[in-house]
């Protein structure tokens, strides 16, 4: 029996027929070359080639005009009537005209109407160019497989405590440097107390560790910072800025999110812990779909709802509204786990690095199925004259925390978003990771289980980023926290290691640090370990010609890099010097003073007046309550996040403000007169005791000979103008606060 050709069919047939172009293949490709390839190139290659593409359109393949530009396909093949091509050629449309200037020849039109309603033959089949060659970047430093780098030879060996010092040291040998000498104890203790604790040493850990003349007292020294409760806030803090936590939503309501500082507790609770990395991963990523979730890993995943949102105020655009919230997940999971910005191919293909917009929906695929659970909303109050409802009565109250989850298996169809918007969807796309990150370590993705409440995507992703055959994450997580012990990483782009991203100045010792990782199962502290008992962080900071001459940024690390406290630092020392810091751990955020004037600022989620403050309200900063809306000023004014994207790496401004507010804060002067306060008190009436107790609490060293002199011709100057003692001291006290050696580490 003979089957009836479809109707595109039959009409193409009779077309080339009509036109004596025959009815072979090679005709219609004739015709392309001969009438329509020379009006493409004349008129419309220049603006939709390989150089320009104004719409996002390109002309220069069948690829280009199949995929399109800005408002979808250009090309119907069959319909010159519904191609945007087509009606763009014909001028009909004041805001659609190509070429823009002046219309095709009525014979060019008519050929370009031919050439697509018989198919749009286009032999032109090679694909369009990506902006990265593909086989370009497979090749790119940071995709390739870890390198299992032996510490390298080095002329002084003598130098060398460990193996990173090896590193080091053959580079600048290679540049004819020489390392510095290694810093006095009071400066190293100072150092590695603000590197894991975020606090100054006490003086009670001072005098014993200058006593202590043993070969292991540095090797202690460190064990016990490690073993801190201390060390989680500190480095908690750190991942805090990565993962954009807040305590409101943001955006003109920027209502409380009153359980958010669960998620900040976790993540604190965790480093105290040294939780493996693999299963920190997994669980921000899909505490619910981990083998033994429970609520805690349910609020692990509040690394996903920490971005700002919008819900009581997200318009009639849900869908849209969405997909801007998968956004932010997607974009920081990139940035935070990978160092990749692949949230720069939502509405185009990434201009700079090889990720396509499938790439990216491909992973949105993987986060669609999400859920929002914990959405901030108050019970109605209840009403003590009305019978009460014992079916309302048995709902459950809103759930204590944060999270995103899935609770049913199926998830439905994924299109990649033309411009990002959802009314111009295109192809349908599967969960996956980057193709060029995938060619020999794919996502391991398997079938739901019968009776699944979720679709395994998300633990499926996050053990494909904690692989050991993923190198870019243990790259990145081994330069945060090189970044963290050195001022910067050995990549200075410590979220970016795509091909705009920096190069590492040490690539051998950045694979070392991840393979070091890898060893030791995923955990932090042993790395810490390493890097503190290194020669290489244990050099002074004292700049020298010789080396500024060679390497004038430090690149080689000649010497160890002088660096700014943190604002959080900062606020913490001044509380730990006065001997006031309040160390209660954890729970709901609080508010410490901020000046009445600044408050006026804060329309909604109103900020409390405080006339004074008392221990309550000093507790570490990490646990201050984060108001997008309103930071709290002085640590904004110190260069803390706003929290709004990921931070991975905070600014160091010097401003006439800082000074200013360090002056003339009333919390640094109260804090000031404490101090001043304990040390009298302490010394007995003795002024150079007091000034050794300040300096040893401020500054976490003992004043040298020509400090205390002048520290004593301070205070007797004060004195003599009527200031009592303790005032004189609160003076000198408030001037150390203010020193460049407080605020900075050396």
């Amino acid at each position: 029996m003979r089957t009836r050709a479809p109707a595109p069919a039959l009409a193409l047939a009779a077309y080339l027929l009509l036109s004596g172009l025959g009815s072979a293949d090679d005709t219609r490709d004739a015709f392309f070359e001969n009438r329509v390839r020379p009006i493409l190139a004349n008129h419309c290659i220049d603006c939709h080639g390989e150089k320009k593409q104004k719409g996002g359109l390109r002309l220069d393949s069948r690829a280009g005009w199949e995929r399109g530009g800005d408002n979808g396909p250009a090309i119907v093949p069959g319909k010159s009537a519904e191609s945007l091509f087509f009606k763009a050629v014909l001028h009909s449309d004041p805001d659609l005209k190509m070429p823009p200037k002046e219309p095709l020849a009525p014979s060019d039109v008519e050929a370009l109407a031919k050439w697509i309603d018989s198919g749009a033959a286009d032999p032109r089949t090679a694909a369009v160019r990506p902006v990265v060659d593909p086989e370009q970047a497979k090749r790119h430093w940071s995709f390739q497989p870890l390198a299992h780098t032996s510490p390298p030879p080095v002329h002084n060996p003598a130098w060398c405590r460990n193996s990173i010092d090896q590193f080091i040291l053959a580079r600048l040998e290679s540049a004819h440097l020489q390392p510095s000498p290694q810093a006095d104890k009071a400066t190293l203790l100072r150092r590695a107390s603000f590197d894991l604790t975020g606090l100054p040493p006490s003086e009670d850990d001072l005098h014993a560790f200058l006593a202590d003349d043993s070969p292991r007292a540095w090797e202690q020294v460190v064990d016990r910072l490690l073993a801190s409760p201390q060390y989680g806030e500190r480095w908690g803090r750190h991942w805090l800025d990565l993962a954009r936590y807040a305590d409101t939503c943001g955006f003109h309501n920027d209502l409380d999110r009153p359980h958010a500082w669960r998620y900040r507790d976790y993540v604190i609770d965790s480093f105290n812990a040294d939780k493996p990395y693999q299963r920190f991963v997994a669980e921000q990523l899909a505490g619910d779909e981990v083998t033994d979730a429970d609520e805690l890993t349910l609020v692990a995943t509040g690394f996903c709802r920490n971005g700002p949102s919008n819900d009581d105020n997200m318009g009639v655009d849900r869908e849209q509204y969405r997909m801007d919230q998968l956004d932010d997940v997607v974009s920081t999971t990139a940035n935070v786990f990978l160092g990749l910005t692949i949230g720069c191919a939502r509405c185009h293909d990434h201009k700079t690095d090889p990720f396509s917009s499938a790439d990216y929906y491909s992973l949105i695929a993987v986060f669609y199925g999400t859920e929002k659970r914990g959405v901030p909303k108050e019970p109605p109050p209840k009403d003590p004259d009305k019978n009460s409802d014992p079916e309302k009565a048995a709902k459950p109250q809103p759930i204590n925390y944060h999270a995103l989850v899935e609770t049913k298996a199926t998830v439905r169809p994924v299109h990649i978003l033309r411009r990002g918007s959802v009314k111009n969807p295109g192809a349908i796309v599967d969960p996956a990771v980057p193709a060029v990150l995938s060619t020999n370590h794919p996502l391991p993705l398997q079938p739901p289980q019968a009776g699944a409440k979720s679709s395994g995507r998300r633990i499926a992703l996050a053990q494909w980023i904690t692989s050991e055959h993923n190198p870019l994450t243990w790259r990145v997580l081994a330069n945060r926290i090189w970044q963290h012990h050195f001022g910067s990483g050995l990549v200075a782009t410590p979220s970016n290691f795509g091909f705009k991203g920096s190069s590492p100045t040490h690539p051998e010792l950045l694979d070392f640090l991840a393979h070091q990782l890898l060893e030791s199962g995923g955990r932090w502290k042993p790395l810490h370990r390493l890097i503190l008992l290194s020669a290489a962080y244990q050099q002074e900071s004292r700049a020298r010609t010789d080396a500024f001459q060679t390497d004038p940024e430090n690149r080689l690390l000649w010497r160890m890099p002088m660096r700014r406290l943190e604002a959080e630092a900062i606020r913490d020392a001044i509380l730990s010097s006065a001997g006031t810091l309040n160390t209660r751990a954890g729970g709901p955020g609080i508010k410490p003073r901020i000046r009445p004037e600044l408050l006026t600022a804060s329309q909604r989620n109103k900020w409390p007046q405080h006339a004074e403050e008392g221990p309550e309200l000093w507790r570490r900063s990490v646990y201050i309550y984060v108001k997008r809306q309103l930071l709290m000023p002085m640590l904004e004014l110190f260069d803390a996040p706003t929290t709004t994207d990921s931070c991975p790496e905070r600014i160091h401004s010097v401003l006439p403000t800082q000074a200013l507010v360090l002056m003339n804060d009333e919390f640094v002067e109260d804090h000031a007169a404490l101090l001043a306060q304990h040390a009298w008190e302490s010394a007995r009436g003795d002024f150079s005791t007091a000034i050794r107790i300040l300096h040893e609490r401020t500054l976490s060293k003992p004043p040298t000979a020509p400090r205390l002199a002048q520290s004593l011709a301070f205070l007797q100057t004060q004195t003599s103008a009527g200031a009592n003692p303790v005032d004189a001291l609160a003076d000198l006290a408030h001037v150390l606060f203010n020193s460049s050696e407080f605020l900075s580490l050396e």
